[in-house]
């Protein structure tokens, strides 16, 4: 299945954080959503019992476009900061390298498609030697939540930039809303299970599902 995959696509969109890096191995999500919850509490926000409950800080922004859209910007400007703050510590995926490697050496272009943003993105790309390796990066639309994955606009994005139509395109993530994305924007999919028990739900979702990024290297690199 992986070989079929990489034979009908032309280009690859990879997810961020999973595929690429951990990218909060150094500074931990929970840590950041508390924080974001806390900035929101002395603004005279009210949080919701469900927000007040995410460790997750990408939900954290999500949600508060909801109940306090007025304290969005300044949320999202403490979350960047934080975000390049954890790129600087955030460790690389074993086999990321080689299947970068393996996507120039066969003629697919990589773009980043996250809904991290573009600055802790750039900030990791450079800090790992990676930036000559990919085409582009597709960050999360800043002010507009709602428009991160599933929402088929990163991938379609992506696909523009490198003149790629969707459906010769696959996206490698790591997530529910990754697959859902892939299907909201036309492309093939490969899921990539970095955790006991995601092979279950992801192999639901995605064309495929991998356990390691050296697998999809190996599958690349066969496929011409």
């Amino acid at each position: 299945m992986l070989s079929e995959i990489f034979r009908r696509s032309r280009a690859v969109l990879l997810d961020f954080d999973g595929p690429v890096c951990s990218v909060f191995a150094g500074l931990p999500a929970p840590m950041i959503a508390a924080r974001l919850k806390q900035l929101l509490q002395d603004e005279g926000a009210e949080l919701p019992q469900d927000v007040a409950e995410l460790d997750d800080p990408l939900k954290v922004l999500r949600r508060t476009a909801d109940f306090a859209p007025g304290l969005l910007d300044k949320v999202e400007t403490v979350f960047m900061a934080y975000e390049i703050e954890a790129a600087g510590c955030a460790e690389i995926t074993l086999g990321v390298r080689e299947l970068l490697e393996a996507c120039a050496e066969t003629g697919r272009p990589v773009v980043i498609v996250s809904n991290n943003s573009e600055p802790a993105i750039k900030t990791f790309l450079g800090l790992a030697d990676l930036k000559g390796r990919v085409a582009g990066v597709v960050g999360r639309p800043i002010g507009s939540p709602a428009q991160m994955k599933p929402h088929p606009r990163s991938g379609l994005r992506a696909c523009e930039m490198v003149d790629v139509s969707p459906g010769k395109a696959v996206l490698i993530g790591d997530s529910d809303f990754d697959m859902q994305a892939a299907v909201n924007a036309g492309t093939h999919s490969i899921a990539y299970a970095n955790e006991r028990g995601k092979e279950v739900s992801l192999a639901e979702a995605g064309d495929a599902v991998v356990r390691s990024m050296h697998e999809l290297a190996v599958a690349c690199a066969a496929v011409a």
